[in-house]
């Protein structure tokens, strides 16, 4: 009977075997690098903007201009089916 780390290098072979099959090492390469790219100017724009306290509070004045109208119309509803729960009790 083998040991259990025999068993767990053989398991990892295979699982590197599958990788390397199905993934392309030059494609990975450039999806890498895209998304390092992508990452670098992510770091760029908050530092820009003031860091992370900037960041969300930007983002929440952007979050709550957008949603102002679904939030308002989802109170109402709240609202209406408590009214509509007391009327009923």
């Amino acid at each position: 009977m083998e040991s259990l780390g025999a068993k767990m290098e053989q398991l990892g072979a295979a699982k590197e075997r599958v990788e390397n099959s199905l993934i392309n090492e030059d494609d990975m390469k450039g999806l890498i690098s895209a998304l390092g790219t992508v990452t670098n100017l992510f770091g760029s724009f908050i530092e820009g903007i003031g860091g992370g306290r900037g960041a969300l509070l930007a983002l929440g004045g952007v979050a709550t201009r957008v949603f102002s109208g679904v939030i308002a119309k989802e109170i109402s509803t709240v609202i209406t089916n408590f009214q509509a729960a007391h009327q009923n009790a």
